[in-house]
């Protein structure tokens, strides 16, 4: 006869308790390490909608680094935030990027405002922006122009062009030097094979551009083979309220 005998019973499964605390631990770390993604990706969105709400004219990517999240918002301090956006388009001159990496940001009981402790970015600017803007700001001359200007790198701080404008060509340079605030000042210095009346209306203008995340400013401007480059750095910068 198989099976137990009459007066036995079949003996208790055993039970793990380690395998299922193992589990229980596992399954928690696993909705915790998902709220604080959630929560991170949740905080991103919210702070690149508020830049956008303070003047920024497109909605940014913003990335909190570090992890676990959910103890950096605690301590209302952040390690590394990164911010970063592309062809943004706001007055006559257009930015082809900008990318901004804040560090010891800490932020006010409110979560309204707070201080960045050490920041650095840069703000991209192609050529082709650079001379759609200038002859945006040429009247007449911008509308001859429009297709003659071609501009490139004739130093660290000059750009030269090319023009050719109905029966004149010729070259030209300008110095660009970064003048209050975020504007850009844009100076004739020197003409070949040009009357000076022709390059009159874009001999000395100032372009501004679209205001920047949490209110940063260009530090500093410079030509480079591909175009201009604004440098963003700050210390203890304050931001909101």
């Amino acid at each position: 006869m198989s099976g137990y005998g009459y007066g036995y019973s079949r003996p208790a499964r055993r039970r793990h308790p380690l395998r299922i605390t193992i589990i229980v631990v596992v399954v928690l770390a696993a909705l915790l390490v998902g709220a604080d993604f959630a929560a991170r990706a949740f905080a991103e969105n919210k702070a690149a909608s508020e830049i956008q709400q303070q003047g920024f004219p497109k909605k940014p990517n913003v990335d909190i680094e570090g992890f676990p999240f959910l103890t950096q918002v605690a301590a209302h301090k952040f390690q590394d935030i990164q911010i970063s956006s592309s062809n943004i388009t706001e007055g006559p001159l257009d930015i082809q990027s900008i990318n901004a990496s804040l560090k010891d940001v800490h932020i006010n009981g409110a979560f309204s405002g707070g201080t960045i402790g050490t920041l650095y970015g840069t703000a991209s600017i192609t050529f082709t922006a650079l001379s759609n803007a200038m002859t945006s700001e040429a009247g007449p001359l911008g509308q001859l122009a429009n297709d003659g200007l071609t501009l490139s790198a004739a130093g660290p701080d000059e750009v030269k062009a090319s023009l050719n404008v109905v029966v004149f060509s010729g070259t030209a340079v300008w110095r660009v030097t970064r003048t209050d605030g975020n504007d850009i000042n844009i100076q004739l210095v020197s003409t070949g094979g040009l009357p000076a009346s022709v390059l009159s209306p874009i001999s000395d203008i100032t372009l501004r551009l679209p205001s920047l995340p949490l209110g940063l400013k260009i530090q500093s401007i410079s030509v480079t083979p591909s175009g201009l480059v604004g440098v963003l750095t700050g210390q203890n910068v304050s931001f909101g309220s």
